[in-house]
């Protein structure tokens, strides 16, 4: 799941943005921020993977809150919704590290369509520098262009993960049992236990899997995969 910081002064609007959060599959909302105090703690004890920021508050400056987060929460991705039309306001946005900008009122359609091109991107992210921390300029264009040149996001594949055997596993998974752990499909699919888990956990990256913990008969903890439902 994304985990989402609303970062919005008037609660109402903070409301209609968290039934719009919620409305988007692998999204969820974590936290509301209606003050400065408020964002700052949050962002702090929360360590979202994004936040929802307006830029106009009574008791502070939106461009300054991003700033902060950029120094103090690099990992946190930022998308700016809000009223102004202001160019110097949206470029400052944009140079201070913004992933996108929505102006008021936003209608769920294109709420919606802003979160599902910010997941492809966190996707991409989670699988590039989860599975090795160098990346090439197909990677590069990836995350900077998404899909405008290619199709196929499987095309760049992460240190260790082969376009076939990936095919074969993820094959193996939708025709198999809904709920298997990396020893069964190692097992059952002619795998080391290592390579089964390194494929479960990229497909996981994907959104193909989620994953839970089983405490089996002898209450022993196990990492378990299971199909994504409607997947």
């Amino acid at each position: 799941m994304i985990r989402v910081l609303i970062i919005e002064d008037d609660l109402r609007i903070a409301q209609i943005n968290r039934r719009f959060v919620e409305k988007v599959e692998s999204f969820e909302v974590v936290g509301i921020a209606t003050d400065e105090q408020q964002a700052h703690e949050h962002l702090e004890i929360l360590a979202p993977d994004l936040v929802l920021l307006d830029l106009y508050f009574p008791d502070m400056n939106g461009l300054h809150l991003l700033h902060y987060i950029q120094k103090n929460n690099p990992l946190t991705d930022v998308i700016i919704i809000t009223a102004t039309k202001e160019f110097d306001t949206v470029r400052e946005a944009i140079r201070g590290g913004v992933y996108d900008f929505m102006i008021k009122p936003v209608v769920f359609e294109r709420f919606q369509e802003k979160l599902k091109s910010y997941q492809k991107y966190h996707q991409q992210m989670t699988l590039l520098g989860g599975a090795n921390k160098q990346v090439d300029q197909e990677g590069i264009d990836q995350l900077l262009w998404g899909n405008s040149d290619r199709a196929d996001k499987d095309t760049y594949l992460p240190k260790g993960i082969d376009k076939i055997t990936s095919e074969k596993i993820l094959s193996f998974i939708q025709d198999g049992p809904e709920v298997l752990t990396a020893e069964e499909l190692g097992k059952q699919a002619g795998f080391s236990r290592t390579t089964a888990r390194r494929y479960l956990e990229y497909f996981v990256a994907k959104g193909e899997l989620v994953t839970d913990i089983s405490y089996g008969t002898v209450g022993r903890p196990e990492r378990v995969y299971k199909r994504k439902q409607g997947g």
